[in-house]
């Protein structure tokens, strides 16, 4: 791993996972979520005050992505905070009546009351997350990760050498790992090149080159352009449109058959969080707004603030 600094940085940072799959898994799923978050503009977290604990951006979105709402309500030591909880009950149309509580920082011996004594941002109608959609694409990509890896490994070289004993296995072990790592030439023992056999003199030579057909088994760009598409289908699955991929031009059903992939669910998350922020605004008198962040300045659909 790079290091710098006697790596006095390094220790807390947690990026040495055991496996190759681990930290394939890890990478992607940070790198989708970052992704992620960017689809939305929330404005209005309160800022540190007196009588107001500031609002950390980073978690607020941590917990709304991850968990798909955020629960709002008004105490006496910090202000307004944000609070992980359970939903609670069930009203008239089986939607939760409260929100329980309990952490480091506060166990209520009761519910909150929704819409009394505390709110609830929303990112889905059903009280669930997007993590889904990070976790199944971030294991389709490890999954993309671990076949190019492999591709790539089965485009070097492939040798198998025959030795007498554990020494020369030891010896032939780090010649080919010096060779792989770029060395140039390399010297050793000639005895290691004797050929093997009953006899000696006419034996066949101690390495063995497994002849794959490399060429017509590097499957590399077809991965490559494998992963490249499962990031298509990501950006398209959060909303945001996509170059399509055939080259000619498009007829004007594919056009709109194309916005419309990309559309339904952001306008789905788009609305919790507008409605759940109006109630928030409504009841504690703050100044939240949220609007849909398309790339290349877009304009956003009906993502207008709202106060």
């Amino acid at each position: 791993m790079y290091s710098l600094y006697s790596g006095i940085y390094d220790r807390p940072c947690g990026t040495d996972l055991p496996t190759f799959n681990a930290l394939s898994l890890s990478y992607w799923e940070r790198s989708l979520f970052q992704r992620l978050q960017t689809r939305f503009l929330i404005d209005g977290l309160p800022k540190a005050t007196p009588t107001q604990y500031g609002w950390d951006r980073d978690a607020f979105y941590y917990q709304l992505f991850r968990c798909g709402y955020v629960t709002v309500f008004n105490s006496k030591t910090y202000g307004l905070v944000p609070q992980p909880a359970t939903p609670y009950g069930f009203g008239l149309q089986y939607q939760p009546v409260g929100m329980t509580i309990a952490s480091r920082f506060f166990n209520f011996t009761r519910p909150l009351i929704i819409g009394r004594e505390c709110e609830v941002i929303k990112l889905t109608p059903d009280f669930r997350g997007i993590w889904d959609i990070i976790n199944k694409y971030a294991n389709e990509l490890m999954m993309i990760d671990i076949a190019i890896r492999q591709a790539s490994k089965n485009a070097r070289f492939t040798y198998a050498v025959a030795v007498e004993n554990d020494r020369d296995k030891k010896t032939i072990d780090a010649i080919m790992e010096k060779l792989a790592n770029g060395e140039d030439a390399i010297a050793y023992n000639a005895k290691l090149g004797k050929k093997v056999g009953q006899d000696s003199d006419n034996g066949a030579p101690p390495w063995h080159q497994f002849d794959r057909d490399l060429k017509q088994n590097f499957l590399l760009p077809e991965l490559l352009e494998a992963r490249r598409t499962v990031l298509t289908d990501f950006y398209r699955e959060i909303g945001v449109e996509q170059m399509p991929e055939k080259k000619e031009r498009m007829i004007t059903s594919e056009v709109s058959a194309n916005k419309a992939e990309t559309y339904t669910r952001t306008e789905v998350w788009y609305r919790c969080l507008k409605e759940s922020l109006e109630r928030v605004n409504a009841l504690y008198g703050t100044d939240f707004s949220v609007v849909i962040n398309d790339p290349e300045g877009g304009e956003p659909n009906a993502s207008e603030p709202i106060s």
